[in-house]
């Protein structure tokens, strides 16, 4: 897509797994991509594979659970850009025991996802806001997951609930300006842990051999072509699943692979977040 100014994207926690490739595909794209974490080292590799391969990324290490160092890394786009084009809430705290039932019998750490995955997210926005009014053409992406998926504990799917109805509340309050929010529903991504689990564990192992891994990067190809999209304001504040806006935008997967979406397996989203399915089922009925 062609701009006068150069695309700004954050991409909140984006030093590995889903975060890390949506902002190399963000780079290769053309955007000006700012790389998140909390390890210098990791943000500076991201933004060398950036680089490398004919992109421009800032690294920034950032803890997404400190308030303080959120503002920061908006003040920093702030000062050398004066705009945001693109935010991506994707930054999130993983355990071990996520799967442990009853949640009771796991640590009480799990519970931490409810700031860094959900309250830090809000924290980013809520920054950015003024960015991305500046911009003249914005979007929000609040990286969450399949709500029935009952893999994880009860905390982790507050953390995707709550993602999911706070782009609904984003997109009411942007609805006057030019910028969009939706939650984006991935798959079965191939990030370092998801590709250790599946070498060891037989269960994600049959996921993988039975529906396929999504590329990290598949996800970046999903947030381009939605910000690319003249009428993405028609999806703001949907709930999308990256399987079927691939479909809708004609996008394939590392080496042809075409994800599948997860509905049957998983669910829907709320119905009244399910834009693109009711759109879908209307085109369907003019036919």
């Amino acid at each position: 897509m062609q701009t006068e100014k150069d695309v700004i994207a954050v991409i909140t926690g984006s030093s590995k797994g889903i975060g890390k490739g949506i902002a190399k595909e963000l780079g290769r794209q053309g955007a000006i991509v700012y790389v998140t974490g909390r390890d210098q080292e990791s943000v500076e590799k991201v933004v060398s594979e950036i680089t490398h391969a004919g992109g421009q990324g800032v690294a920034v290490v950032c803890d997404m659970s400190d308030d303080a160092q959120i503002a920061r890394l908006f003040k920093q786009v702030e000062q050398k850009h004066g705009y945001l084009n693109i935010l991506v809430n994707n930054a999130t705290t993983l355990n071990s025991q996520m799967g442990v039932k009853p949640f009771w019998e796991a640590t009480i750490h799990l519970a931490d996802i409810l700031d860094v995955g959900l309250r830090s997210h809000h924290v980013a926005t809520w920054h950015a806001a003024r960015l991305l009014l500046a911009g003249g053409r914005g979007l929000i992406v609040n990286v969450s997951f399949y709500a029935d998926a009952k893999v994880h504990d009860p905390a982790y799917y507050a953390s995707k609930a709550g993602l999911d109805k706070l782009a609904a509340s984003y997109a009411e309050h942007f609805a006057p300006f030019n910028v969009s929010a939706v939650s984006l529903w991935p798959g079965f991504v191939a990030t370092e842990t998801m590709v250790e689990l599946a070498n060891s564990d037989p269960k994600t192992r049959a996921l993988r051999d039975t529906l396929g891994f999504e590329s990290p990067e598949f996800c970046g190809r999903v947030v381009w072509a939605l910000f690319s999209d003249p009428n993405l304001k028609t999806l703001s504040g949907s709930t999308l699943l990256t399987a079927e806006v691939g479909e809708h935008y004609n996008i394939i997967d590392n080496n042809g692979h075409i994800p599948k979406s997860l509905r049957q397996l998983y669910g829907n989203p709320p119905a009244e977040h399910d834009i693109m399915n009711k759109q879908a089922g209307t085109e369907n009925k003019k036919m």
